[in-house]
C-alpha cells in the first residue's frame, strides 16, 4: 500500500485536464442514493441561510455545484453538497452528520473526490466523546470497526492512504477513518462506495439503538458538536481550493455553511421547536 503525502490544493495542481466524468456521475449518483437513505429514516428541513449557495451548469461549463443544510428534530445539522468540474479532473462531495444532543453517537462524515484521475474516498466517526480515556465510548463505536479497517489495508495494495500534511488533521481522523485514492478503475470506485455504503448503514444502526443522553448533560454535548464541527471547517486546507475556485466571499459562505454558524433553525433534542 502507498501513501499520497501533499494537500488537496497540491493534488489539483498537479492533475492537469484529465475527464473524470464518468467517476463524476457515479459519484453524484450515490450521494444522491445515501441522501434518499437519510431522508427515509429522518426528518430533516433545509435551513434557510444555505438558500442560493449554487452555481447552475453542465459538464463542461466549468466549476458548478450546490450545498444545501438541514436541521430536525434528530439531526442537528447535516451538510449535502457537490461541486465539481469533472472535464477538468475536479469532483468533491459531502455528507456531513451532525447527531442531535439526545444520543452521544459520533459524527458522520463523508466524501467523494477527484483531485486528477484517481478516486478518492473518505470516511469517519467523529467521536463526541473523549475516546482515549472514556473506553467504554471507544470500544462501543470504534472497536467493532477495526477488523474491517485492517482487512481494508490487507487486501487493497493497489490504494494510497492519504497522508495529510496538516498535524490538526491528522489527529482529528479516527482510528477507523477511511483515507484513500486508488487507481483510475470502476474497481476502486466500486470499494469506495462499498465502503461508504458500509459506513452509512453501520452509523443509521448506531443511531438507532443509542442510548439518551440525560437532559441535564445536552446542553455541553451540544456545544461541544458544535465547536467541533465549527472548528474542523475553518481549519480545513481544502479551503485554499475553494477560495481559488470561488473567491474569498464565496469561500467564506461555504465555511458558514458547513460550520452552521449563520444557521437559522433551532438545535436538535430537547431545543427543537419548529
Amino acid at each position: 500500500m502507498g501513501e499520497t503525502m501533499v494537500t488537496v490544493e497540491e493534488l489539483v495542481a498537479q492533475s492537469g485536464p484529465v475527464d473524470v466524468t464518468w467517476v463524476y456521475e457515479q459519484w453524484r449518483e450515490k450521494l444522491a442514493e445515501m441522501m434518499a437513505k437519510l431522508q427515509d429514516r429522518f426528518e430533516l428541513v433545509v435551513d434557510p441561510s444555505t438558500n442560493g449557495l449554487e452555481v447552475a451548469g453542465e459538464i463542461g461549463s466549468g466549476i458548478h455545484g450546490q450545498v444545501q443544510c438541514f436541521a430536525g428534530p434528530e439531526i442537528d445539522w447535516m451538510v449535502y453538497s457537490w461541486m465539481a468540474d469533472p472535464k477538468n479532473g475536479f469532483a468533491n462531495m459531502h455528507i456531513t452528520i451532525s447527531p442531535g444532543p439526545q444520543v452521544d453517537v459520533p459524527l458522520f462524515g463523508m466524501a467523494f473526490a477527484c483531485f486528477g484521475e484517481r478516486p478518492w474516498g473518505f470516511m469517519d466517526f467523529g467521536a463526541r466523546r473523549e475516546a482515549a480515556v472514556n473506553t467504554d465510548y471507544y470500544f462501543k463505536y470504534y472497536e467493532p470497526l477495526n477488523e474491517r479497517w485492517l482487512n481494508v489495508r490487507r487486501d487493497n495494495p493497489q490504494l494510497d492512504w492519504f497522508m495529510s500534511p496538516s498535524g490538526y488533521v491528522r489527529q482529528v481522523l479516527s482510528p477507523i477513518a477511511f483515507c484513500y485514492s486508488g487507481p483510475p478503475e470502476q474497481k476502486t470506485v466500486d470499494l469506495i462506495q462499498g465502503e461508504a455504503d458500509y459506513m452509512l448503514d453501520e452509523w443509521m444502526k448506531m443511531f438507532d439503538a443509542a442510548d439518551p443522553v440525560p437532559a441535564d448533560q445536552q446542553d455541553e454535548l451540544c456545544q461541544y458538536t458544535e465547536d467541533w464541527r465549527h472548528t474542523v471547517a475553518q481549519l480545513d486546507p481544502a479551503n485554499s481550493v475553494a477560495v481559488k475556485l470561488f473567491g474569498q466571499d464565496i469561500c467564506d459562505q461555504l465555511v458558514m455553511a458547513l460550520g452552521g454558524t449563520q444557521r437559522q433553525l433551532p438545535h436538535a433534542g430537547k431545543f427543537w421547536t419548529k
